[in-house]
């Protein structure tokens, strides 16, 4: 009898192979260790990934679904960033360090993610030097995305924040419950209906 496979995939692995090797070719030793050491999981619309002060000791690479980050101020929930398929999220801001996570990360639709391990990504990056590269491309994409989430954040007038938004994150426009893509620009709900309005009468 024959022992199913772990990756269900038309290759037969996991799904962040073939992500990583889109930036940079892997070995075959690279990709035996990728497979053995992430693995699927599986949360519900609503459901927690992480919430301040758990240990962030995982990222996680989205295969299926949205999740968000956010923040509570007096109450009030602010959301930091949205991120889709084909990305990698976790709490970043305490890689490197022994701090505990200090936001929340939360599913918005149902998700299927890959877990990537903290002390896995160490361990490849340091037995194998050619994955260096990877990590480089990886992080010039993160920073790109904090430049950008900094820039949204002075832009002052609220029609031409939700352009900008619109000129690089469009695909979450119809996805996302408009109460947070509000948050995530600054603005009331109120105010993103009516520049929403606005735009579908012009």
């Amino acid at each position: 009898m024959q022992t199913p496979p772990k990756w269900n995939t038309h290759d037969g692995h996991s799904p962040v192979v073939a992500y990583l090797s889109s930036i940079a070719p892997l070995s075959k030793e690279v990709i035996k260790e990728i497979d053995e050491k992430t693995y699927p999981l599986f949360i519900q619309k609503k459901q927690l990934l992480l919430k301040p002060g758990s240990v962030a000791d995982h990222l996680y690479f989205i295969v299926k679904g949205v999740i968000q980050g956010y923040f509570k101020d007096d109450g009030k929930q602010i959301t930091t960033w949205i991120n889709e398929e084909n990305e990698i999220v976790g709490s970043i801001r305490t890689l490197g360090t022994t701090e505990p996570c200090k936001e929340y990360l939360q599913a918005l639709e149902d998700c299927e993610l890959i877990a990537l391990p903290l002390a896995f990504t160490e361990y490849i990056f340091e037995k194998y030097p050619e994955t260096n590269f990877i990590g480089r491309r990886l992080w010039e994409y993160n920073y790109r995305g904090a430049e950008d989430r900094a820039f949204i954040c002075r832009i002052t007038n609220a029609e031409k924040k939700y352009k900008h938004f619109m000129k690089t994150q469009s695909s979450l426009v119809n996805r996302v419950s408009l109460k947070y893509i509000a948050s995530y620009l600054g603005m009331t709900l109120e105010t993103l209906s009516r520049i929403r309005s606005r735009q579908k009468k012009a």
